[in-house]
């Protein structure tokens, strides 16, 4: 007779066993590679991260009970939320341009009474419906120094700690540092030789800059001379500042130009603080400039906002 009784093979046991017991060990060790070091550790990690985020790609919020928008600057007592994007539209939470950081939006922040920054960025940990700060430095460089604005540095907080696990996060972004105009060589207008008249109408709140590129140097020895402005012969070392462009990089010139060199010059804003139209005159030597004036090139037909890279830290301790 054929016995029908069901019956289980001890190797079939055996394999199951084993598959379960690998499977109880790959559900409990495998999350744990993708979090690093302690619960503390992946709050810290996660408080940095979102700081930063929240910084350089949110435009901010504030709001009271009639009115709201983006330019959170303006109204400092009514922060909902602080964030340093460019505002494209002070109606909307969002903007189309995140890592562009704003100059009003930074220098307003350097002003907020640090519960409000601590607060409205969320760096603490709630324990239990405890509150508990962490430590924190935010900071913006560039060329290896805190960012100067306003002549003040764009620096929060304290210094890191030697002696504690630091959650640390850099950003690369661009940040407004006042107007540029860019020419080219046949853009320049001269009435002399050599010479370079651009006319310009202030005042301005920040420096501004001429970016000048593609100039016709005609022998290896020509060169940018100086710079006067109504008349008056301006010093390099106080009234302007002059350097040869590679990309985003600058170095501070001296010596001849090239066809292929591009020129930067940065001026102080007061020189440009009443409400006129003042003469700008760029010397140069054995550079031809093929634009007669008068009329004379404007900055202001050509300013547009100006960027420089820089870089944005976050760090956050317990």
């Amino acid at each position: 007779m054929i016995d029908e009784k069901g019956q289980i093979a001890v190797d079939f046991l055996l394999g199951i066993s084993l598959f379960l017991i690998a499977l109880t060990f790959t559900v409990q060790f495998i999350p744990g590679m993708f979090i690093s070091g302690s619960a503390e550790e992946s709050s810290l990690d996660y408080t940095a991260y979102r700081t930063a985020t929240v910084l350089v790609e949110d435009t901010g919020w504030w709001g009271n009970s009639t009115s709201s928008g983006t330019n959170w600057e303006d109204h400092p007592n009514n922060i909902m939320r602080i964030g340093l994007a460019v505002d494209d539209d002070t109606s909307s939470k969002l903007t189309n341009s995140p890592n562009l950081i704003s100059k009003n939006k930074t220098e307003q922040l350097m002003l907020v009474n640090e519960s409000v920054l601590i607060e409205k960025l969320g760096i603490y940990n709630n324990v239990d419906g405890t509150l508990f700060s962490y430590g924190y430095n935010i900071s913006i460089t560039q060329n290896d120094e805190p960012l100067l604005l306003n002549n003040t540095t764009a620096v929060w907080g304290e210094s890191a700690p030697d002696n504690k696990d630091i959650a640390k996060i850099t950003r690369v972004v661009l940040i407004e540092k006042g107007k540029i105009a860019s020419f080219e060589g046949y853009d320049l207008t001269s009435q002399t030789a050599s010479k370079a008249t651009i006319n310009i109408t202030g005042p301005f709140e920040d420096n501004i800059t001429i970016q000048i590129s593609d100039l016709n140097c005609s022998y290896t020895d020509s060169a940018f001379l100086n710079a006067t402005l109504d008349g008056t012969l301006l010093n390099r070392t106080s009234n302007y500042t002059v350097h040869k462009m590679d990309g985003w990089t600058a170095s501070k010139y001296s010596g001849n130009l090239s066809n292929s060199d591009i020129l930067r010059l940065n001026f102080d804003h007061d020189l440009f603080n009443a409400s006129t139209e003042h003469r700008l005159d760029l010397r140069f030597r054995n550079v031809t400039l093929p634009t007669p004036g008068p009329p004379f090139a404007r900055f202001n037909d050509h300013s547009s906002t100006h960027y420089e890279p820089t870089y944005m830290t976050v760090e956050v301790w317990q």
